[in-house]
């Protein structure tokens, strides 16, 4: 199913099993109307926008860049049984998490292995790796611009469907804030048989 951002989509909330979640209204390139529940509970977000809120041209945009990011690494905007394709699904929920949701607070480091080449070049889309120190990999997109010039943190969102690291279990949607010390780059010289399962 193609689906185009236009002025019909729509931010909204809706209960799932006792749970209000955030979701978007949009209109297929086929006519048909969709509700695409995000995995952010309204507890979870920052700001909230207005049921009804319009999805922003800065909003298509991160939309783009996540979904060309996905795309970099082989992963397309393909038909799927669902509403939307693997790739919308992590896209949608990266502009929900990139807008909305809460800021991490404390920079993680502790269980991740630094990159041994230093990524230089960090943008917003990418798709990177960051190994954990029981040598198991897990996928992330970078949500904001980096600056090539700062060692600061960078805001990542979780891209894979469920990974545990140390005593911590990460879900699809989870966002955290890491060195750029430990950022690969998509399943970098690390070698690592582990398959992992996209949302």
């Amino acid at each position: 199913m193609e689906i185009t951002p236009g002025e019909s989509w729509t931010w909204s909330y809706r209960v799932f099993d006792g749970q209000q979640f955030l979701g978007l209204n949009f209109t297929a390139d086929n006519g048909h109307n969709y509700f695409f529940k995000t995995n952010f509970m309204v507890q979870r977000l920052q700001t909230f926008p207005e049921d009804g809120q319009p999805f922003s041209v800065h909003e298509a945009m991160l939309l783009n860049a996540y979904m060309e990011g996905l795309s970099a690494i082989g992963m397309h905007s393909n038909d799927s049984s669902s509403n939307v394709s693997t790739s919308m699904e992590i896209s949608l929920n990266a502009v929900a998490c990139a807008q909305f949701v809460r800021v991490p607070k404390r920079t993680i480091e502790f269980g991740f292995i630094p990159y041994p080449g230093h990524l230089r070049h960090i943008a917003l889309g990418q798709v990177v790796s960051l190994y954990s120190k029981d040598n198991r990999i897990s996928d992330f997109i970078v949500l904001d611009e980096v600056s090539d010039n700062t060692d600061s943190a960078v805001r990542l969102m979780f891209a894979n469907r469920e990974f545990k690291i140390l005593k911590h279990m990460l879900m699809l949607g989870a966002s955290i804030k890491v060195p750029r010390s430990v950022i690969c780059p998509f399943r970098g010289t690390i070698n690592n048989q582990h398959s992992m399962s996209y949302a």
